[in-house]
């Protein structure tokens, strides 16, 4: 039976699913500049930040090459089923940079001193704004896009959007449509019509609600709201109110999870609780590199914090990650063992998939699905 109570959970796992099969995902935070300033975006790390400059293409490829380096790393003990990267390019607005056409190259180029250990996927998340030469490059380098739909912004950018995504749909190429469901009136009709316009269109799209103080929704809105979601996932939104953190959480990806080994009940939100999974072994390093190319930082991923002597902080910077690569490689090589983190965080968003348990123990048992430990 699925578990719905942090007190009976002692692990979590993704389901054994062809579609839910957990490999590596590599996000590389490009730029925080963007071309548009919408209201309800962050301004900062989690945003976007037009005071800040470019990091220049440099920093940006040298980065490239050690995320390719550490992934490579990582995939040493992994089952040759499992050797799969996902990498995701955003910013900001990555495509703003005014030399992504070149680092979306370099992610081809460089990657094939790698492509015969393990298999990459690469996959922009954007506005969809570049111009159509632009665009038609980029795409190119890329195996599938989220394209992200704003109200807020101009109807030129709105128009290059509609064909840049004209032209996804024309050469096949995987892609989904995120609509930021921005509630203020001068733009929630828009919202509503586009948002429909995609599921006639039976494209791949999905609503996404706002958080923070913007994303409050009236009654009305929520009933509309209806015909995009189920009645579980609006029971946290009330009238006039900001949307509530759960006891329960899901996969940032959907990924149906398993709890407590039971792999005949998967279930899409998990228990989480009052401090997360704090003290919990987890292997979230071994699924997840996060690199902020602004600020010349790695971390385990861009919500996790932990690092490996348990502490909170960056793992590396641009600097030092040659030498940390290094240092998990030969620990890899010597043990015959691959690390993990023991969960210092009193929160868990994105990472809420990788293999948990409370002991190290009930972890170990689960990490022989993925690696080839003696």
């Amino acid at each position: 039976m699925p578990c719905t109570s942090f007190d009976k959970l002692n692990s979590i796992e993704p389901a054994y699913l062809p579609a839910s099969k957990l490999g590596i995902l590599i996000d590389w935070l490009v730029t925080l500049k963007c071309n548009y300033d919408c209201s309800y975006c962050d301004i900062g790390m989690h945003g976007h930040n037009n005071s800040i400059p470019h990091p220049d293409y440099d920093r940006c490829l040298g980065m490239l090459k050690q995320l390719y380096a550490y992934t490579d790393v990582m995939m040493m003990k992994k089952k040759d089923r499992l050797k799969d990267a996902i990498m995701n390019m955003y910013g900001g607005e990555a495509v703003f940079h005014p030399q992504f056409v070149q680092l979306a190259e370099a992610t081809t180029r460089e990657f094939e001193q790698y492509k015969d250990r393990w298999r990459l996927r690469r996959r922009l998340t954007t506005n969809g704004t570049a111009t159509e030469k632009n665009w038609k490059t980029i795409v190119s380098h890329m195996e599938g896009v989220t394209m992200s739909y704003h109200t807020q912004g101009p109807q030129k950018l709105k128009k290059l959007f509609r064909a840049n995504l004209q032209h996804l749909v024309d050469i096949d190429k995987e892609h989904d449509i995120v609509v930021l469901m921005y509630p203020h009136k001068d733009y929630w009709q828009e919202c509503l019509e586009f948002a429909r316009w995609c599921k006639e269109n039976k494209l791949r799209s999905r609503p996404r609600l706002l958080d923070g103080k913007l994303g409050t929704y009236s009654e009305t809105q929520i009933q509309e709201l209806a015909e995009f979601f189920g009645s579980d996932e609006l029971d946290s939104l009330k009238p006039g109110e900001k949307l509530t953190v759960s006891k329960m959480r899901a996969c940032c990806g959907a990924r149906p999870l398993c709890t407590n080994r039971e792999f005949k009940s998967p279930q899409t939100l998990v228990p989480r609780g009052p401090e997360g999974y704090k003290g919990w072994t987890c292997s979230a390093n071994q699924f997840f590199i996060f690199a902020n190319t602004v600020v010349g930082t790695y971390y385990t991923n861009k919500d996790c914090r932990v690092r490996l002597d348990g502490k909170l902080g960056p793992i590396a910077n641009i600097q030092t990650m040659d030498q940390y690569t290094d240092k998990i490689r030969k620990q890899i090589q010597e043990t015959n063992t691959v690390p993990v983190l023991t969960c210092a965080q009193t929160h868990c968003h994105c990472g809420t998939c990788a293999p948990k348990a409370r002991t190290p123990e009930e972890l170990a048992k689960i990490m022989k699905v993925y690696n080839t430990i003696n």
